[in-house]
């Protein structure tokens, strides 16, 4: 078991941050059908299939030749290639190494597609800003038809795929989850209904949330911020001091309100399309 953080000034931290989040995506390598995930010391990248997300997590190249690191990069993509991925991602972070990975991936074909922030709150600084909504009842996914009715308010929430709402729940269940387990998920619901879900992930001794959505006709209601301060507090209960979580624009400050502050930024690559050279 991972050492669990108590404070934000402690070692480590920063690693263990980055590697909460490659965690979140390494479980589809881990429990999707058909998946692969690789973990040696310099690389973790996982293969979920020609049109399901795949990429490479984490990178710690041992050695600082130019060349090598360039042989070691051609290698990984042309195994994706070998797996008829034509567009893996390719993430660096904080503690990636080198720091200039990024130029290296750009010479292979590769451009920045998009800047992830990554926020930290010690558990207990957080802030209780506001009381829980009428009728609203928050509880912890216990059965596989709850976690379904879980996934179902996260598709809807972040407009996502079937594919990719059919990849999470088959993970989610896959893993487990509940008492004595790395992932827990939560459900709020109003007169019996599932409107809002949140899900945290204990891993390198940090507690990283999410999936935390709204359905649509909910929102600016108080629910998302009650579902955060339940989560928060289960946090607590678990055992763990440390939450980090990626907000999205219209979340940002709802977790900024609760104690949550900038803390890191992960970066994805991809392999760039034709009309990108154009």
């Amino acid at each position: 078991m991972s050492k669990i953080f108590c404070n934000l000034s402690e070692p480590g931290l920063l690693a263990a941050v980055e590697r909460n989040f490659a965690e979140e995506m390494a479980c589809f390598g881990r429990n999707l059908p058909g998946a692969i995930l690789h973990q040696d010391d310099e690389l973790t990248w996982f293969i979920t299939g020609p049109t399901g997300p795949n990429g490479v997590l984490l990178t710690c190249f041992e050695r600082r030749e130019a060349s090598y690191i360039d042989a070691r990069i051609e290698e990984m993509l042309a195994h994706f290639r070998s797996h008829q991925v034509l567009d893996p991602g390719w993430r660096v972070g904080p503690t990636t190494q080198p720091a200039d990975l990024g130029t290296y991936l750009e010479r292979h074909g590769m451009v920045h597609r998009a800047s992830m922030s990554c926020m930290i709150l010690d558990i207990a600084s957080a802030r209780n800003v506001t009381a829980t909504p009428s009728g609203l009842e928050i509880r912890e996914v216990q059965t596989l038809e709850e976690l379904q009715a879980k996934c179902e308010v996260e598709k809807i929430g972040f407009g996502a795929t079937e594919m990719m709402a059919r990849y999470y729940y088959l993970t989610y269940k896959t893993s487990g989850f509940g008492a004595g387990k790395h992932w827990h998920h939560y459900v709020g619901r109003q007169q019996g209904k599932a409107v809002a879900v949140a899900a945290v992930l204990l891993h390198q001794g940090v507690a990283g949330i999410y999936g935390v959505a709204t359905l649509p006709q909910v929102r600016r209601q108080g629910i998302a911020t009650a579902m955060m301060q339940h989560v928060i507090g289960a946090i607590g209960q678990l055992g763990y001091a440390i939450a980090t979580l990626s907000p999205s624009d219209m979340s940002e400050a709802i977790y900024r309100r609760l104690g949550f502050e900038n803390y890191c930024q992960l970066h994805h690559y991809r392999i760039s399309s034709p009309e990108e050279h154009r």
